[in-house]
């Protein structure tokens, strides 16, 4: 990332004892960026290395601001500049001029929920399953959708995404078929969110981490719904009794 720092007229760097730079407020770790360019005009560039781990929603410098480290920064006259910066997020400041969003971390999984009510569910009932990420994602499904396996008895199911790209939770849907059953619905393992080929990536282009909780664990389906999925119907009574009183 390319920082400009204007002054009120045209300054010049001498870097023979050290390089100026401009500390920034990124997280737990601040970094700096370094002088690059632009002595001999009124404007300096300094370059900033987005690191593993730094992170900030408005980048911007710290109170610390610019440092010459022995440098040098004197106009044509030879008058030292003044090094006073704007107040980080005041008119004038980075982050006042510029929307600069700092982001190393993938989104992850937060926890897979129902919005479907409780209860029992027969064949050709829909059901629709939440994927809840930690920060909103973009789904891309040109070359493949993603899908959910679910432990659905003999034959594992699978629910389809159908919507919620650009937001921090998707939306999956399945539908129960003959044969389908489940005392208390959950995804299969940890590993049951499927790409097949889409992608599911935040704002900067991280790949979303998908894997899940334990099924049954807290986080998981199970854990947050009770959906049964029935789908045999009541065999015929297998015999028949009286129960005669005589008086």
């Amino acid at each position: 990332i390319t920082i400009n720092v204007a002054f009120t007229e045209a300054v010049t760097v001498d870097t023979t004892n050290g390089t100026p730079t401009l500390e920034l407020e990124t997280g737990s770790t601040d970094r700096t960026a370094i002088y690059a360019s632009g002595s001999g005009t009124n404007t300096l560039a300094f370059t900033y290395t987005v690191q593993s781990g730094d992170t900030s929603s408005d980048l911007d410098y710290t109170s610390n601001g610019l440092s010459l480290n022995s440098g040098t920064k004197k106009d044509a006259a030879g008058n030292n500049a003044t090094l006073t910066l704007s107040s980080p997020g005041a008119s004038g400041s980075l982050g006042a001029n510029n929307a600069l969003v700092i982001d190393t971390t993938a989104p992850t999984i937060s926890g897979v929920s129902s919005s479907t009510a409780d209860g029992s569910y027969k064949a050709g009932d829909s059901i629709t399953i939440n994927v809840a990420f930690t920060e909103a994602v973009t789904v891309d499904t040109t070359n493949g959708t993603p899908t959910l396996e679910l432990e659905t008895g003999s034959t594992d199911r699978t629910a389809t995404y159908t919507s919620g790209s650009g937001t921090n939770t998707l939306a999956f849907t399945y539908t129960v078929q003959s044969g389908d059953t489940s005392s208390d619905l959950d995804y299969v393992s940890t590993s049951s969110l499927a790409l097949n080929s889409g992608t599911i990536k935040d704002a900067v282009g991280h790949n979303a981490t998908l894997t899940l909780s334990t099924p049954g664990a807290s986080g998981s389906l199970g854990a947050n719904n009770a959906l049964i999925i029935d789908t045999t119907s009541p065999s015929s009574p297998s015999s028949l009794t009286t129960d005669i009183t005589t008086y």
